[in-house]
C-alpha cells in the first residue's frame, strides 16, 4: 500500500525569537530556581552521632535468621535466589546434619553492591530465613568486603537481636506481613493510619 500525498503531513520548523536564540529565558529560569533554593532553610544531619529516624519498614542490610536451636533457619530451597531480580544471591546446598530438614546452605553469599534491596528474597522465603534489617550504614573498602557470606549474615542477625531492632516484617498483621506497626513504634510524621 503506497502512501498518498494526503497521508503525509509536513511540519515546519518553529520560529525562534532573538531572546530565545540567546538562551536568556532558559538562563533566567535556571537562576530563578537557584535563588529560590538559596532562601530555603537548610537541613544538616549529624550522622553518625545522631541516627536518622527511619521508617519501620526500611529495607537495609540482609540477615540470615537462626531457629530456636541457634542453627541457620535456611533450608537451601533456592527460592530467594530464583526470585532475586538482580541475581545477587548464590547458594550451595549440602545434606543437612539435622534430622528435621533435608538440606542446609553450605555456602550462602549475597553481593550487597549488586542488590537493589527490593525485598523479593524476603517475600519468597518459605521459612522466613532471610530478612532485610533497618541497618543503613553499609560500608566497605573493597568489593570483597561487600560480599556477605553465611557467617557475616548470621552475625547481622545476632547484632540486630542484641540491639532489639528486629525488622517489622517479622510480625504479621491482619492484612499481610508488615501491614501494621509494632506496639510502641512511632509512625513517621508524613504517614497516616486509617482504622
Amino acid at each position: 500500500m503506497a502512501l498518498t500525498e494526503a497521508d503525509i503531513k509536513w511540519v515546519e520548523e518553529p520560529k525562534i525569537g532573538f531572546a530565545e536564540q540567546l538562551y536568556l529565558p532558559a538562563i533566567f529560569a535556571g537562576l530563578q530556581t537557584t535563588v529560590k533554593h538559596l532562601f530555603k532553610p537548610r537541613l544538616t544531619q549529624q550522622f553518625p552521632e545522631k541516627r536518622p529516624a527511619l521508617p519501620a519498614n526500611y529495607r537495609g542490610v540482609h540477615r540470615l535468621n537462626r531457629d530456636e536451636d541457634g542453627r541457620v533457619k535456611c533450608v537451601a530451597c533456592y527460592m530467594c535466589s530464583t526470585a532475586c531480580p538482580a541475581h545477587c544471591i548464590d547458594i550451595v546446598a549440602a545434606p543437612s546434619p539435622w534430622p528435621d530438614r533435608e538440606k542446609y546452605p553450605e555456602l550462602f553469599v549475597i553481593d550487597e553492591l549488586r542488590c537493589i534491596y527490593c525485598g523479593m528474597c524476603e517475600q519468597a522465603c518459605p521459612v522466613d530465613a532471610i530478612e532485610l534489617t533497618t541497618l543503613c550504614d553499609l560500608t566497605g573498602l573493597s568489593r570483597e568486603e561487600m560480599m556477605f557470606d553465611k557467617e557475616k549474615l548470621l552475625s547481622v542477625f545476632d547484632e540486630t537481636v542484641k540491639a532489639g531492632t528486629d525488622p517489622v516484617r517479622t510480625r504479621a498483621g491482619r492484612v499481610s506481613v508488615a501491614s501494621e506497626q509494632p506496639e510502641g513504634a512511632a509512625l513517621p510524621a508524613s504517614s497516616t493510619v486509617e482504622p
